[in-house]
């Protein structure tokens, strides 16, 4: 009996949960903009999931004079950046790597030369396909993420955190990507307009 009022509760829950969940229509994503934005490796957003790009050296961009944690920031991470000629509206990324191989990185917007905003920090990630959507466009000329050289993996989940040179991260400095996309969402459609009725 405890078994039968349990599952009518159960549901009548989710049946509950089912109705209060987010209503309207779905959103319609705009094209995949990245293909349009220059970046030094032209496989990484070549809309094409079969090739294969790399990271590049990061570079510190300033005017002034290069301090100290920019020469560590140049030492110990790798980037993967588009540029577009001016702003784009920017919701949803989407990263495609092979498992295991792209486990950390922060996903950055800027306009102007080393004017970086870190938007999302990613870690432990193990899936081929990383999906990040913001709710709000942001408008900006460049995204880059920004790859640390090595990291600690735990690929084994609930083992010891293993090093690069315990079978972690791989040895090679640059990371390698499939594919870097970007969209926006559309404006909603508007209703079909009913016609007048002659009277």
């Amino acid at each position: 009996m405890r078994f039968v009022v349990l599952t009518v509760l159960i549901l009548g829950l989710v049946s509950t949960l089912g109705c209060l969940g987010p209503s309207g229509p779905p959103i319609q994503w705009s094209r995949n903009i990245a293909p349009f934005a220059e970046c030094q490796d032209s496989k990484l957003n070549d809309d094409n999931t079969h090739s294969v790009g790399e990271t590049s050296r990061l570079i510190v961009e300033t005017t002034g004079r290069i301090t100290r944690e920019d020469q560590e920031e140049e030492e110990n991470f790798t980037q993967a950046t588009l540029s577009w000629a001016k702003q784009q509206p920017i919701q949803r990324i989407v990263v495609i790597a092979d498992k295991g191989k792209l486990e950390f990185f922060e996903i950055q917007v800027g306009d102007e030369p080393g004017d970086w905003r870190t938007i999302k920090s990613v870690k432990n990630h193990f899936q081929d396909q990383y999906k990040f959507q913001l709710p709000e466009p942001i408008h900006a000329r460049r995204l880059r993420l920004k790859v640390p050289k090595k990291w600690e993996s735990r690929r084994m989940g609930g083992q010891k955190r293993r090093t690069r040179g315990e079978g972690g991260a791989e040895v090679g400095i640059f990371k390698q990507i499939r594919d870097i996309q970007v969209f926006y969402a559309l404006p909603p459609e508007e209703p079909a307009t009913q016609p007048a009725t002659s009277q």
